[in-house]
């Protein structure tokens, strides 16, 4: 009906919430994690998607369903059970987002593949099963619903305007009288966008044009202080931080010059305590309601240090 795909995981059903009297499988003494290391890259236990199924034409016009072929992969960001990122020393942060384009171009060549999507769940209401530091990766055989409608809003500008769309919204957020600027630094800047569909949603662009992470391997550390500045901002205002964090790189097939590499983070707060639960229209029709003005989120994460 929408022309999306649905991976169907009946088995991950199963997955139990870790708690404090089990042996967490990602710290050092566990089986799973037994080396020296400071990062560490696993094959997901619980993938939504397989290699071993083989891949399958996705490009035709009826396909109804189809084996689910791709990579999962889980990223342990630290061996320390409670190293999250907004205590991370710059050492640690450099180390992460080394693995993530590690990861990134280990994956973005494999064949079949079309999509790389790095993200990191962050608290027990977005999902999360163990709670040491981690983050996930997922080839995926198509290019999702969200990277499409922004690929055809990019190209759209691209030959109609000659400009990047995200360069076009950073400029305007940078000139603009009432800020929803966070922070910016030489080549990244943390806002609030005037469109964000969730109270405290913040996006983190790179003030250069560029696709991926590849093109920016020698600024991966200031990229990742740059997140760290938004959860620490989390962490003074949420009484639990929790977030998704999105990467939206390039595809992996076809060329895309107009696409501009970005970060997006979504708190599921609408305040200190509450939470921003989707309803009827956002979950029936996918129209957002934000019932809260970016200027005045901006600000209060500009002061929240």
């Amino acid at each position: 009906m929408l022309g999306e795909w649905v991976i169907v995981t009946s088995g991950r059903g199963d997955v139990q919430i870790q708690d404090d009297s089990t042996l967490c499988p990602f710290c050092p003494e566990s089986k799973d994690a037994s080396c020296e290391w400071q990062v560490l890259t696993l094959d997901n236990k619980f993938p939504s998607l397989d290699p071993r199924v083989g891949m399958i034409p996705l490009d035709e016009n009826y396909v109804m369903e189809a084996p689910a072929y791709g990579f999962c992969k889980v990223i342990v960001l630290s061996p320390k059970h409670d190293e999250q990122i907004e205590v991370m020393d710059d050492k640690q942060i450099e180390r992460v987002f080394e693995e993530y384009l590690t990861v990134f171009k280990e994956l973005d060549s494999k064949r079949g593949i079309e999509y790389i999507y790095e993200f990191e769940n962050r608290g027990e209401s977005i999902g999360v099963s163990l709670n040491h530091p981690h983050a996930q990766v997922y080839a995926l055989p198509f290019i999702p619903p969200r990277i499409k409608q922004e690929l055809k809003q990019s190209q759209r500008m691209w030959e109609k305007e000659e400009e990047c769309l995200i360069c076009q919204i950073l400029k305007n957020e940078l000139k603009t009288l009432t800020s929803r600027i966070i922070l910016e630094t030489d080549h990244f800047v943390s806002f609030v966008p005037h469109f964000a569909r969730l109270p405290y949603e913040v996006h983190i662009y790179p003030r250069e044009h560029v696709g991926s992470l590849i093109e920016i391997n020698d600024r991966l550390l200031e990229l990742g202080k740059m997140v760290q500045d938004v959860v620490q901002r989390y962490s003074k205002i949420f009484d639990e931080v929790e977030y998704v964090m999105a990467f939206h790189t390039r595809p992996s097939v076809g060329n895309h010059p107009y696409w501009h590499f970005h970060i997006e983070l979504y708190p599921p707060w609408r305040d200190r305590s509450r939470k921003k639960y989707l309803a009827g229209v956002e979950t029936g029709v996918g129209v957002f309601t934000n019932d809260s003005c970016p200027e005045d989120i901006a600000k209060e994460l500009r002061e929240a240090i």
